[in-house]
């Protein structure tokens, strides 16, 4: 899991490459899309495979929950994760990846209102005219005030399995947090302190994406939807919240090689052979040894 999970931080980011997403709001509107110079459809296709790995890296986060607590307080269900369940939980996250997604591929494609609304804006921002441009466009109300009912879709339904998962890390984390003060007498203490370290860094894992993708994009996805409602008026250039997003897969490797000590242990031990290649490192157990017998600093 946790090797699949930097891929997909690191896939993530190197898509952005490719896809070249930005973003811009502009009253009750969302215009996504692309600065890349292929085809239309293509570029198209990129930006929201994109945003459905947005939906998969916050799905695998919660798999993780549940497969952390049901290793220290549920057996049974911990077997499901071995055998051909493996397969199942590390390719659960492409099932919503895919649904959010899709959804927002076909909910929100362009037409002729949502490409006038946005129109003199993206020429006057941009220099773009927007038939040329690779493109969603996110209005949610007609101009007589009515709904445009596809793109409240995308909006709702994305609300939706966002929530979801993130419902799936709190529950699990919360119990997590307290059960796990009644296993200290059932278990060694090395064993329960290599499990909090792994709840610890899945709290630092779940706070990045939390902090860099839910919180900044909620009130960049939902201006459309309450801009109109509350009379306020955006135009803002927020394709930064893109380049924030590739920011994720270093803090999350990063989580892990500095909780988790095995993974710093490891660390040391290759950084001393890279440094001093003929000088072997020292192992814990050794160090530890000296100090009983007064030997070490």
């Amino acid at each position: 899991m946790v090797v699949l999970f930097a891929t997909m931080g690191i896939i993530f980011s190197g898509w952005e490459l490719l896809a070249q997403p930005f973003m811009h709001n502009y009253n009750k509107a969302l215009v996504y899309f692309s600065l890349g110079g292929q085809s239309q459809k293509f570029l198209q296709f990129s930006i929201a495979l994109y945003a459905g790995f947005y939906e998969a890296i916050i799905a695998f986060i919660a798999v993780q929950f549940v497969f952390r607590y049901s290793t220290l307080f549920s057996p049974k269900i911990a077997k499901k994760f071995d055998g051909l369940g493996t397969f199942f939980w590390l390719l659960y996250p492409v099932i919503p990846g895919t649904v959010y997604g899709s959804s927002f591929y076909f909910y929100v494609q362009p037409d002729r209102y949502g490409d006038d609304y946005v129109r003199e804006v993206m020429l006057t921002n941009y220099e773009l005219a927007i038939n040329e441009v690779p493109r969603f466009v996110i209005v949610s109300y007609n101009a007589d005030g009515t709904l445009r009912w596809n793109n409240m879709g995308f909006l709702v339904q994305g609300v939706a399995v966002i929530g979801l998962h993130y419902a799936i890390i709190i529950f699990f984390g919360l119990k997590m947090h307290f059960d796990m003060r009644k296993k200290f007498q059932e278990h060694s203490a090395t064993h329960l302190r290599l499990q909090k370290q792994f709840f610890t860094a899945l709290v630092v894992q779940t706070m990045a994406p939390t902090l860099l993708f839910v919180l900044p994009a909620g009130p960049i996805l939902l201006g459309p939807l309450f801009s109109p409602i509350l009379d306020i008026g955006i135009n803002l250039q927020t394709g930064w919240l893109c380049s924030v997003f590739s920011l994720y897969p270093p803090i999350d490797s990063i989580a892990f090689m500095v909780i988790v000590k095995e993974y710093k242990k490891v660390i040391r031990e290759q950084l001393s052979r890279m440094i001093l290649p003929d000088k072997p490192p020292v192992s814990s157990s050794s160090y530890e040894d000296r100090c009983r017998t007064g030997q070490c600093n």
